[in-house]
């Protein structure tokens, strides 16, 4: 019988499933580093609302789980008190604001298969009609004109392979093309006129660009157009339109935040003091006369303001070390969120212009009762590859911990694969740790964080190279004496369900159990039943189905023979991205050599665990496998 499982489609919430890691102990360790004796439910149901904004009219709106699925919320009262404004079935993936507050454009999918359509939200009067309803069709990346009247958006409406760019305006019901290149492509920013639309192209996570488009006549120019390629993802214009604000490791090996000139010329690196570390984002006020800045510091988000254009930089609240997300402004007014490995994401206000004020909490998190405090943040490691390579990890041991002890540990492997584990909370990690386990969380090669070299260095023939790192922390657990071999599980979603596949492939001896979520175990399949508009994106990062003997010599799928471990496969019928045959390929190889495998297939989910009571089922039954098969 199938069970039904919830996968995660929006990526904030991906991030959350694919963080997943535990390990079992005997049940005396148990019972000792389980003072709270809490169920997997509890950890599960520990909640904040995320994606915050201020908006124009003075309402507050985020992000919430309403009866287990998330809906957007208005806020009302104090901290904590606001009311659903949405009902999907499925819940809503995300939504945007317009400047004045008087309209939001939501987006919500069926059954977590991500063919996104858009609905139109009128703030006065809470009504919310069908924008654009096509289940063959993705739309998004909704970016409103500065005056409110109209916005763009990207869909594939016409080749499901390429996301054009249009424009709707409220006022005639009118919906433009106004870009039709090859390619996936997407709205950046207005100028303040609207009568010129910054877009990019996105070609992998080390590749992309950015157009101006002339309007209405649609005639358009790149910007910083240059033989070699490099990652650039523009913020948007300044004040006057003269130049744009982007990040982009151009002449340089990290994402830096650069000065633009519009007609292309030069670029300066506004920021040059964080030159050894990647700019994560920016936002700019209405004004544009102040941005927010979030670098990404060793895993961790710091928080940086600025005044434009002079760069000088101004205070900021008192953040304690976490991870600083959800930057938005309404005037001076700055949201953003914080959460750390112990911390349930919180949102906060705070006024750029009161420098000596506190941050004012807009939510409350639900830690179920929970004394979050039992437990300790991570230790960052870093240990060396098999070639010398090092490679950066996050260590999480369990309440009581003896050093020397030899425990079992979960290795964590993320998504991406340009992903990168970064230490926000995971409910999964703290219920595991509270049964006495240790968990391990590597950013092999191939992680984003770390520079363009590092980024790119599992690129297409390299692939293996990853697995190598994979492995190499299994063997760091067992040489730093805190685990051994058959006492280590594995588990990963996405590209970490390959990870995952790979190394028990690869070094079966290490590995006592595995859980693949919605993993590749075949390139080759993967490539060709893949969402079309994906699958050149993944080709630049895996290899061309031009070459079937390069991607059957990285697929897992052919050394099933050598799994010595049970495997636990989920996956959600819907999903877009690596499609539901991978797990059924997997399973079906399996047992037809006697293995140890057990099947998840959830009828109403895609790429990930989104529906609450779905997480709430699959986290028990992994729970219960890894006590089984971890001692």
């Amino acid at each position: 019988m199938k069970s039904r499982f919830h996968v995660i489609s929006s990526m904030i919430v991906v991030a959350i499933a694919l963080n997943l890691a535990g390990c079992a102990a005997s049940q005396a360790r148990k019972d000792a580093r389980n003072p709270q004796k809490a169920a997997v439910e509890r950890f599960v149901k520990i909640r904040a609302p995320w994606s915050g904004t201020l908006a124009a009219n003075g309402h507050f709106y985020y992000i919430d789980l309403k009866d287990g699925v998330q809906q957007l919320h208005k806020r009302t009262g104090q901290p904590g008190e606001g009311v659903a404004l949405t009902d999907f079935a499925d819940g809503a993936s995300g939504y945007t604001v317009s400047d004045d507050g008087k309209w939001i454009v939501i987006t919500a999918s069926t059954g977590g298969d991500e063919q996104l359509d858009l609905y139109l939200m009128d703030t006065k009067t809470e009504t919310i009609k069908p924008l654009f309803f096509d289940r063959e069709t993705v739309s998004g990346s909704v970016v409103w004109r500065r005056d409110s009247k109209a916005f763009a958006y990207r869909a594939n409406k016409d080749v499901k392979s390429d996301f054009n760019i249009y424009i709707y305006d409220l006022a005639d019901g009118s919906n433009t093309k106004v870009w039709d290149k090859p390619g996936y492509w997407y709205p950046i920013d207005f100028s303040a006129d609207g009568r010129k639309l910054l877009a990019g192209k996105y070609v992998s996570a080390s590749e992309s660009y950015a157009w101006e488009i002339m309007l209405p006549d649609n005639g358009a120019r790149p910007l910083m157009q240059r033989p070699d390629k490099f990652a650039f993802f523009p913020v948007g214009y300044d004040n006057n339109d003269s130049f744009l604000y982007a990040i982009t490791d151009y002449q340089s090996d990290r994402r830096a935040l650069q000065r633009i000139e519009v007609n292309g010329s030069y670029a300066i690196n506004v920021l040059p003091q964080f030159k050894d570390h990647d700019i994560d984002n920016a936002v700019m006020n209405q004004k544009r006369d102040i941005m927010a800045v979030t670098v990404n510091a060793d895993g961790y988000g710091e928080l940086h303001l600025y005044s434009l254009p002079s760069f000088k930089p101004l205070d900021t609240p008192d953040i304690p070390r976490g991870l600083v997300r959800n930057l938005a402004f309404q005037g001076s007014t700055l949201t953003y969120s914080l959460t750390n490995t112990i911390t349930p994401g919180v949102i906060y206000t705070w006024n750029v212009d009161q420098p000596g004020s506190k941050p004012v909490p807009m939510t409350t998190a639900d830690t179920q009762n929970l004394d979050l405090a039992t437990f300790s943040l991570p230790e960052l490691i870093h240990y060396q590859s098999d070639d010398g390579m090092e490679v950066p990890a996050f260590l999480f041991l369990p309440p009581g911990y003896d050093r020397g002890e030899q425990i079992p540990f979960i290795i964590s492997y993320h998504g991406g694969p340009e992903g990168q584990y970064r230490p926000g909370l995971s409910r999964h990690f703290l219920y595991f740790m509270s049964r006495g386990f240790g968990v391990l969380a590597p950013n092999v090669r191939g992680s984003s964080g770390y520079g363009t070299a590092y980024l790119e260095a599992d690129n297409y023939k390299n692939r293996m190279l990853s697995v190598q790192d994979g492995v190499a922390a299994a063997k760091w657990l067992i040489d730093n004496g805190y685990s051994r071999p058959k006492m280590i599980g594995a588990y990963g979603g996405s590209y970490g369900g390959f990870m995952t596949m790979a190394v028990i492939t690869q070094a079966p001896h290490l590995f006592g159990a595995a859980c693949n979520v919605v993993g590749i175990v075949n390139f080759k399949t993967f490539l060709e039943r893949t969402k079309a508009y994906r699958r050149k994106l993944r080709e630049a990062e895996y290899g061309p189905l031009s070459d079937p003997e390069f991607l059957e010599s990285i697929s897992p799928i052919y050394l099933v023979d050598r799994i010595q471990t049970p495997v636990l496969i989920a996956h959600g019928k819907n999903d877009p991205r690596v499609p539901v045959y991978e797990a059924e390929q997997l399973y079906d190889e399996m047992k037809k050599r006697g293995q140890d495998a057990e099947l998840l297939i959830f009828d109403d989910e895609g790429h990930g665990f989104r529906k609450e009571a779905n997480r709430i089922v699959f986290y028990t039954r992994l729970a219960d496998f890894f006590e089984k098969h971890l001692q």
